[in-house]
């Protein structure tokens, strides 16, 4: 055991994907309702880690992104804040473990800019401040970084931009390009994630101080303390695109009905292990299923408001779009025993 992390298991488990590559895929989920009165929620649906189902289930309230601050819970850009911070360091905190890194502190910072106006909704200049204190055992923390710059699923899905295929009464098709961000300053919006043990973190906002927790299934090393850095982004990217959804029906007049999204994607382990001559590392084949209410009008009126509120989400464009991330490094008060 090192920082929590039992890394006999991990090589157990590299070893069983190795032979049995059915194993390293692991399917997540996510649903976002929103009903008149209750306003929008969240929740992660089973996950299937290769062939084992894990049956635990959180339900959040996320808030509007255009309401008050906090008013209702987290916003679903805080939820995609949050499920990127927490991968970098999960993955910083298994590779590191790896290494013999002994971890006495680990944070994570991660900043942008959200550029929007009445139509459209982005956030720019994403930077990570990463914060190591840790007994590094002779190991080289930039190394450190660089994996888990080149290995955290999340991470990868925000720099190397991902197909969503959007799915509306059955019928798919593909999510075009965003649109280029407004040409005006934005507005600074930061999640800061901290290590607690293991695969436990807690992220704070600096809208919203109320703590996140995120971890991993049990199957996976975690105790099951929250929702897990994919089933985090995933909710996101349901509850933002209901959000944009419910939002734009109110402004046309259109009946208060139930709305549901469902938001799926995959990883490959062997990306995050680094097996394989070409590892795939970024949650794909991400998928988001819209659910109308009973129709009042035609079927083209619901779709083309299920298609703005896409080009309009914010976790949309962070997930197609492809981002250079700015990365600074405070490793001062590591120590080298090795």
């Amino acid at each position: 055991m090192r920082n929590g992390m039992n890394i006999a298991g991990v090589s157990e488990l590299v070893h069983e994907v190795q032979t049995e590559p059915r194993e390293a895929i692991y399917r997540y989920a996510a649903t976002a309702r929103w009903d008149a009165g209750r306003g929008l929620r969240a929740r992660n649906e089973p996950a299937v880690l290769g062939t084992v189902k894990s049956p635990r289930r959180f339900e959040l309230a996320v808030a509007d992104e255009r309401g008050p601050a906090a008013a209702d819970g987290p916003t679903p850009v805080r939820l995609a804040l949050t499920a990127l911070a927490s991968c970098a360091l999960t993955t910083f905190v298994g590779g590191g473990s790896a290494r013999g890194v002994t971890l006495e502190s680990l944070r994570l910072v991660i900043a942008a800019d959200r550029v929007r106006d009445e139509t459209t909704d982005r956030l720019t200049d994403l930077a990570y401040a990463l914060t190591v204190r840790a007994d590094t055992g002779g190991v080289d923390i930039a190394e450190v970084l660089a994996g888990m710059e080149a290995q955290s699923p999340n991470h990868r899905t925000l720099v190397d931009a991902q197909p969503l295929t959007l799915v509306l009464g059955g019928e798919s098709e593909p999510v075009p390009a965003p649109p280029a961000p407004a040409a005006r300053p934005g507005t600074p919006v930061s999640t800061t994630v901290t290590w607690s043990y293991s695969t436990q973190f807690t992220a704070v906002s600096d809208d919203d101080p109320t703590p996140l927790r995120v971890d991993q299934p049990k199957q996976i090393a975690g105790v099951d303390w929250g929702p897990n850095p994919q089933e985090y982004l995933l909710m996101a990217l349901a509850s933002c695109v209901l959000g944009q959804l419910a939002r734009l029906a109110a402004d046309r007049g259109l009946p208060e009905r139930s709305w549901r999204a469902r938001a799926g994607g995959q990883v490959d382990i062997r990306g995050l292990f680094n097996i394989g001559d070409d590892p795939i590392v970024p949650v794909h084949r991400l998928t988001l299923d819209i659910t109308p209410p009973a129709e009042d009008g035609g079927p083209g009126e619901w779709r083309d408001l299920a298609r703005e509120a896409v080009r309009r989400s914010p976790v949309v464009a962070l997930l197609t779009a492809g981002h250079i991330v700015k990365t600074d490094l405070d490793a001062g008060g590591a120590t080298a025993h090795g």
